[in-house]
């Protein structure tokens, strides 16, 4: 019988051996999913504003690879190599889940609240992540991890960084629609209760009808 990293291996080789994608969802005979993240492909004049291909990816890769090694919410690393980096399946990023209308409204503030904890965390490690927008959150049900680290910096990161990491996620949060101010508000009531701080409750200021089927906030 094959084990589980056999199989991974056989899917990866199967992606690579495909049409180019830089990002592929691939998927075991068992049904085990995860992601295969290439170097990304683009004409060389693009060099002068993007850099190298291979350095951005390189410089992704090993910083998910020390921040999987510190503990910090990131998917698990499954397979890598200088072409390419494999790691488990986190669910849908942020941007999908709002915009999801079969997703109810609780279960967009509760992924929210996990953004905002999850940020917390990553800072107390002494971390910034660099760009924590909606589409590099992650949430399967269960927890928040983030995904993309090209502009991840591996050093103590100060108040400046980390500032900077909020800003980013609170601008992202106010991009996402009518109910944008809620996941907004979600994300740093649960960032400073994280760090042992209570916010203030603030009226619901822009009220949204409740589908059928969706949970009323109160």
């Amino acid at each position: 019988m094959r084990d589980k990293a056999t199989d991974v291996h056989i899917a990866i080789d199967h992606a690579l051996r495909a049409p180019y994608q830089r990002v592929t969802l691939c998927q075991t005979p068992q049904g085990r999913s995860f992601w295969l993240k290439r170097v990304e492909r683009f004409a060389p004049h693009l060099w002068l504003v993007k850099g190298k291909p291979e350095n951005a990816f390189d410089r992704d890769r090993s910083s998910h690879r020390f921040l999987w090694n510190f503990g910090a919410p990131v998917p698990r690393i499954v397979a890598e190599s200088k072409e390419y980096i494999a790691v488990e399946d986190a669910g849908a990023s942020l941007t999908r889940l709002c915009a999801d209308m079969s997703v109810t409204m609780a279960e967009k503030l509760r992924a929210c609240r996990a953004a905002g904890q999850a940020l917390a965390r990553l800072h107390a490690m002494g971390f910034a992540h660099g760009r924590p927008a909606f589409r590099d959150m992650c949430w399967d049900g269960r927890q928040m991890r983030f995904i993309d680290f090209e502009y991840f910096v591996p050093t103590k990161a100060g108040r400046l960084r980390k500032a900077r990491d909020l800003g980013i996620a609170v601008l992202s949060a106010l991009t996402q629609g009518r109910t944008a101010p809620r996941y907004a508000f979600c994300i740093l009531a649960a960032y400073y209760e994280a760090w042992g701080r209570k916010p203030k409750s603030l009226p619901v200021l822009f009220p949204v009808p409740v589908r059928s089927g969706q949970s009323r906030l109160r």
